[in-house]
């Protein structure tokens, strides 16, 4: 009976030190794997703003959050479920809950205005403000369709002369009429 009960005994704890660092093992790579960026489609960010975000840790803004504010900021990086992405699109309507804008200022992580990305903008808007980051700006030809852009100023800062060229000629392509200044 006594060589049973060890017999027993071994075999558990055996088995439990197996088990032990085989649930260590997974547990310890789980936290990890729970902060890969992921796709997902139009899900609020850490902020109010509504983004689509992609396994390659960059959102496109899909909506910013309603506001009466005169100056709307776009954050160069958001977070969804504890996940950082970089802001890198301006995508159709995404200021139509800015309601009272009168500038809207776009980090230098934006290197894409959508197709409609101002349309629903407030009537009221004078002025975009954008900073050059690595990646030249491309301008959807339709980035500002149905905005009346007679009155407004892109004010631009870091950007060569040859690639303000470039953006003003994207510009004018994609409708805009407005003034288009150096910062």
């Amino acid at each position: 009976m006594n060589k049973l009960v060890k017999k027993i005994l071994v075999g558990a704890m055996a088995a439990t030190m197996v088990l032990g660092s085989v649930t260590t093992a997974f547990a310890a790579g789980s936290p990890a794997a729970g902060k890969e960026p992921v796709k997902q489609e139009e899900v609020q960010a850490t902020g109010g703003s509504t983004v689509t975000t992609s396994a390659k840790g960059v959102a496109k803004l899909d909506e910013v959050k309603a506001t009466t504010a005169a100056t709307v900021s776009v954050a160069s990086t958001v977070k969804v479920n504890g996940v950082s992405y970089t802001v890198t699109r301006i995508d159709a309507k995404a200021f139509a809950n800015a309601t009272k804008a009168t500038t809207i200022k776009l980090p230098s992580t934006i290197n894409a205005l959508g197709a409609n990305a101002f349309s629903g903008a407030s009537k009221s808007l004078k002025t975009i403000e954008i900073t050059q980051g690595a990646k030249p700006i491309k301008v959807n030809h339709n980035a500002f369709k149905g905005v009346d852009t007679k009155k407004i100023t892109i004010k631009v800062k870091k950007m060569s002369k040859t690639e303000l060229k470039r953006f003003k000629k994207a510009l004018k392509k994609a409708g805009f009429m407005g003034t288009v200044k150096v910062a």
